[in-house]
Order: C-alpha cells, then structure tokens, then sequence
C-alpha cells in the first residue's frame, strides 16, 4: 500500500495546480523523472493517477512507484506537446514510450541560402534558408540518394566560397559531365537556379511532374537548335525514369502517402515508415522504440507522431495507421498546422489495398524489430565475454563455457545436467545428462564431483578441447569438489567458478569469500542464463526419470504382463500418463493384447489410479 504520508504530500501540491495545461512530471523516492505527460487541465489529470484501483495495467505499476510531483504550466495544450517531447527527451523517463538512439539522423541538405546551392549529408538542421530532407534512419540510404543525385544532376560538390573573386580552372566533374562548373563562372544563377529546383522536386518525390516539365524544357531546347542542353535534359530524363521503372507502384491516384507500421515485444518496439510519393513506394525508414510494457498502440502512435512529423521537412499528404492506434490526434493536428501551414490526413482503413499495404509495413516492422534484437544479443554476448574474461582474470576469451546443476526429487532418482554456450550462445550438441552412479540421497557437493570428473575423463581420454570455463551451479562448497575433481586429473588449470543463486554471488576457487558483480551486467545475465538453461535441462529429465519409474511400477503391479508385453506397452504409450489415459481400444493397438487382456489392463489401471497419491 502506498505510503499515506505520500499520498498526503502530493493532494497538498495537487490543490495548487488549478485548471491550467501543462505537463507534468512523476517521480520516484530517488527523485528520477519516471513519466511525463500532458493535460488540458492539470488539477484534474494529475488527480487521476492517485486512485489505487486503476483499470489500467501501466497505471497500476506507475502508481507503486511514484513518490513526488512536478508540473510545467503552459499557455496551450499544444505548447504542452512540445514541451512534453522536450522533457522527455531530457529525462527518459522509464514509462514513457521514446524514440530509442539518441543519435541525430542524418538529412539531405540543399544549400538554397547559396548562390550556387551545393547536396551534402548534415547531422545539423539550421534555420538559415537551407532545404533539408529527412531524416533518413539508414546512413548508407542517404549516401546512396546523395550519391544517386550527383548522377543525375550536374551540380557543385566541392566546397567552395561562389561567385569567386577570379574563375578558377574546372575539375573532372565538369569534363565528364557531372558538373556545370560554376567555379569558372559560365553558369548562370538562372540556370543554376533552374537545376536546384529540379533537385528540389526529385527530393520531394514530384518526379512525374518533374519529368514532364524537362520534357517540355528538351523540346523547347530543341526547337532552338540548342542540341547539347536538349542532350542534357534527354540523359536526365532517362536516369529518373529508370529509377521510377524500379519503384512500385502501390496508389493509382498518385498521391504522396506514409504507411506506418509497428512491431512490440516486452519493453521493446520497431515503427516502420513506408514513403509513397506520386503514387510510388519509394523507400522505408525504421525507428526503434523502447518504454511499451505498458503501453498500446494509440499511445506508441500518439508519441511517435508528435517526435518526428513535428521535426519533419517535407509532410505527405495523408498518414495510414492500424486500427489499433485510434485515438484522439487533435492536438498533434493543431500543432502541424501551425508549423507548416498545411495539415495531414489521419487514416485507419480496416479492408482493401491500404490495410494490405498497413500489413507489409507491420511485417516489414517486425523484421527490422527482430534483427535489431539479435544485433543487441550478439553485441552483448561479445561484451560479456569480454566481461568475464577481465573481471574473472581469464587467460583466454571465454568462447566455451560449460555449466552444471544437480537435480533430484526429495534425494531420489539424482541426475546432473550439463550446458554448453559457445560464443555467448546455446550450442545444443555440447548439452549432456548424467545418472548419478556413486551417490544417493541428498549430497549435491559429491554429485557435483562425480559429473565433473566424468566429464573432463571423458574430453581427455577422447583428445577433446576443454571448455574455457566451467560454472558451477552452487556455492563453495559444491566448487571446491568440482575443483578437486579437476586436480584429481591434473586439469587444475580449467578457469572454474561457482554462482550462487540466492545473491547471484561468484565464488573463486580457494577463496572462502564471494565477489559481487552488477548483476545487470551483460556478464551477469549470461552468467545467469547458463545456470538457468542448465537447471532447466536437469529438471526435465529428472522428471522424465520419474515418469518411467512410475510408468514401470504400474505395469509391475498388473497380472499377466510379462517382460516381452511390458516392452511392447512402453515402447507404444511412452510416457505414465498416456498409459493411465488409455482407452479400452487403445490399449488392444498394442501388439501381443487381445480384448480380453485389454479388459483386464484397464480395470488394473483405473484401481490404481483411485490410490496413487496425487504428484
């Protein structure tokens, strides 16, 4: 139950908060801003998390952990928007849903402010008259478009201070055809002019009207005999047209769409931008998201919206959304408006060719989602080998690492189990069992002596690599065997530590106290994975060991089964509980029973079944 002094404090702050808009700012007993969010009226909006019985799941969570309150008083609800994604930006608030890198993305920038504007890729929007397209989330798409428009237009690319004081002789761009050499001052800014407006609408995705208008441009050259400029505008035509050959068309009616998709797992989520401009898929960007546990759709569309249509350059006409993310966009449509003096359409078709389009942004989402994960998996294996090998003082890079666990059920039937990760991951061939032989009853530290000479006996006699570690599942006690089982073979030298479950502590051979590491470490967690792969694969077994125990016992206690049927019986049902399952007909699929025999296994089976005490 929340603290009543606490609660008490924040109602006193409440009441003087009025009916103003504003964000607001909850905060844990650390004092870090854990979510910030917006409200028309802050009184009534902030009064609204202190109810203990929310329906809603993030809701409930935020209200354990919020301890104090801030708020920012604003004129508008819309300037409450955009203070809500600057505050959010500063702090990073765990329940809030964000955009995840920090990093700027790159944009395309014109520098219209120029005489002789040049392209070139910037990390830096200005506010100086420059044109700037973007963002692009893929750095090798925004230098293949750069790369792409140096092709097509023969504009400057080097940096240079135009008109010069005296003309300087032209580089190779000028020679070969891709540049029209404003350095030696033959160009005029009209006809400079004309080119960068090409470029312009080429970046705006206006090629269709693009095209036509240098169409017009060729005949009319043409006409004036001037073949060399008609020659020119000729190659152009054909270099855009061969990349709208390549794009697919998806709008017949030619407009300038984005679908937007979103894939979520856990804390974790990917939106997909696909661009449609004149009626073609043109290209996709991806973001990644982080803060979802506890949020839906509407909320992760609201947020990311707001972050990147409010910081766009270019607007399409109409944005595609999933039904999922209806909701109240208002304020996110007032804010563009007033930026840019024009609005955008929000659409959330349920049937026909967009919803198909709604789908492949969402699968398209789930993709970059997925490898994004793996990426992060991989990066963090490498880290935690590093990890291991330094703050453990490994001679080597840890590639394999063996882990072993002992399982059993009150003292009976003990089993070990043994994992092997290589490069960080499950490698499911190294994965081994092992019946007990010496030991019975409960005596973990001896079983774990038994299994570990087993097992580097067997990598010796067979001329076997030895793991670069070994983690034992347990404590001084149950290391200090494994290492005598190790010395035992001369093999003292194998890196071996024990990882105690209670406070995720690791022991050190011959030490009698433990070391403690951050156990969100990625160390830490593979580590942590290793034990609980390990534990797992010896529970199922043990069980499976249980299992035909009590699947051999049934059949003892049934009259006129022999060793040749019970094999049969096993051999067909497997496992106890298919047997105790079985039907009359069932059972007679088994071959050397009749119907008479079937009978009389069944009555058996449902008599004992009436007094085998429950699992």
């Amino acid at each position: 139950m929340k603290d009543t002094l606490v609660l008490k404090t924040i109602q006193e702050k409440i009441k003087n908060l009025g009916s103003l808009p504003g964000c607001y700012l909850w905060k844990n007993q650390l004092g870090q801003v854990i979510y910030v969010g917006k409200a028309l009226k802050l009184q009534s909006r902030v009064r609204s998390y202190l109810n203990p019985n929310q329906k809603d799941r993030k809701t409930r969570a935020l209200f354990v952990e919020l301890y104090d309150l801030d708020w920012i008083a604003t004129r508008t609800e819309k300037e409450a928007l955009l203070l809500e994604a600057t505050l959010i930006k500063k702090y990073n608030p765990k329940f809030n849903v964000r955009l995840k890198d920090d990093k700027k993305y790159p944009f395309l920038c014109v520098s219209t402010s120029e005489d002789y504007p040049m392209v070139f890729l910037t990390r830096k929007v200005k506010d100086n008259g420059d044109k700037f397209f973007g963002p692009f989330t893929d750095v090798k798409a925004a230098r293949d478009t750069l790369e792409l428009i140096h092709r097509i237009f023969p504009i400057r690319k080097t940096k240079l201070k135009l008109p010069l004081a005296k003309p300087q002789r032209p580089c190779l761009n000028f020679h070969m055809g891709r540049c029209l050499g404003p350095c030696q001052g033959n160009v005029t800014k009209e006809t400079y002019a004309e080119l960068v407006d090409e470029i312009l609408r080429f970046l705006e995705g206006k090629k269709e009207r693009l095209v036509a208008d240098l169409k017009s441009a060729m005949i009319a050259a043409s006409a004036k005999m001037e073949y060399e400029r008609a020659g020119f505008l000729k190659q152009r035509i054909e270099k855009i047209n061969q990349i709208r050959e390549k794009q697919t068309v998806v709008s017949l009616d030619g407009g300038d769409e984005d679908i937007l998709g979103i894939s979520k797992r856990d804390d974790e989520g990917q939106i997909v931008i696909l661009e449609v401009r004149g009626g073609r898929l043109e290209g996709k960007k991806s973001f990644p998201l982080s803060g979802l546990s506890f949020s839906d759709d509407e909320e992760a569309f609201t947020s990311f919206l707001r972050d990147y249509y409010l910081n766009a350059t270019v607007l399409p006409s109409v944005v595609y959304l999933p039904t999922s993310a209806k909701g109240n966009y208002d304020v996110f449509l007032e804010a563009i408006l007033e930026k840019f003096g024009t609005s955008i359409k929000l659409k959330f078709p349920e049937m026909g060719p967009k919803k198909s389009l709604l789908r492949l942004a969402e699968k398209n989402a789930d993709l970059s989602l997925t490898e994004r994960i793996l990426a992060t998996k991989l990066r963090d294996q490498t880290v935690a080998m590093k990890e291991l090998q330094e703050k453990l003082n490994l001679p080597t890079l840890p590639r394999t690492i063996e882990c072993y666990d002992i399982s059993h059920f009150q003292g009976s039937l003990p089993v070990a189990s043994g994992v092997m990760f290589v490069e960080g991951k499950p490698y499911k061939p190294g994965y081994r069992h092992y019946k007990m032989r010496g030991y019975e009853g409960i005596n973990d530290p001896g079983m774990i002596h038994e299994v570990i000479a087993r097992r580097l006996s067997h990598l010796v006699n067979e001329g076997e690599a030895l793991p670069d570690l070994i983690v034992i599942d347990g404590g001084l006690t149950q290391l200090s065997r494994a290492a005598e089982a190790a010395n035992a073979l001369d093999l003292g030298h194998i890196p071996m530590v024990g990882l105690a479950k209670k406070r995720e502590e690791i022991y050190f051979p011959g030490e009698k106290h433990p070391y403690s590491f951050d156990i969100h470490s990625p160390m830490m967690r593979l580590l942590r994975n290793l034990r609980d792969e390990a534990h797992r694969f010896g529970v199922t077994f043990q069980r499976l060991q249980r299992k035909k125990k009590a699947l051999k016992s049934i059949l003892d206690d049934i009259p006129d089964i022999g060793a040749s049927r019970r094999k049969s019986i096993l051999s067909y049902f497997h496992t106890k509980k298919k047997v105790t399952d079985a039907t009359r007909e069932e059972l007679e699929g088994v071959q050397g029973i009749g119907p008479v025999l079937a009978e009389k296994i069944y009555n058996n089976i449902q008599s004992l079944k009436k007094i085998e005490p429950k699992d």
